[in-house]
């Protein structure tokens, strides 16, 4: 009987919140999340506005998903800095961005949590199975 399978968590996972995913998309929750990770370690680098920043290509960025193009991981930025949830700048002529996220940008827990229930219940077979 096998008890294993490579292609189940044996290596760091990503994670990601469904109600994260819900509030500002999949692919942009997956990436916060990453960014997040990234600001909490020594990678981070405090700037002079206080904020801790990492920096990436978008081809660095493609090794850490490397199931995405690196076109779908441009969009996913593109749509949180357009959300003004995650920030970036470029300094120099270097291809690399730095990023932060704005966490007081990101939707309240409350807003993501109740569009989450109301999709898990827009069936009468979802509603039952929520009640039970």
């Amino acid at each position: 009987m096998k008890t294993g399978s490579r292609l189940l968590i044996d290596e760091h996972p990503l994670q990601v919140l469904p109600s994260l995913a819900v509030a500002v998309g999949l692919n942009e929750a997956i990436i916060l999340q990453q960014i997040h990770y990234w600001l909490g370690t020594k990678s981070g680098e405090i700037k002079e506005d206080g904020r801790r920043w990492v920096f990436n290509s978008y081809a660095e960025w493609k090794c850490q998903f490397p199931f995405w193009s690196e076109d779908t991981i441009y969009r996913a930025v593109r749509s949180l800095e357009r959300k003004k949830i995650l920030l970036s700048r470029q300094e120099g002529n270097d291809r690399r961005k730095w990023y932060t996220i704005d966490y007081d940008a990101l939707p309240s827990p409350h807003f993501a949590e109740f569009h989450l229930r109301k999709m898990r219940s827009s069936t009468p077979q979802d509603a039952e199975m929520l009640n039970r």
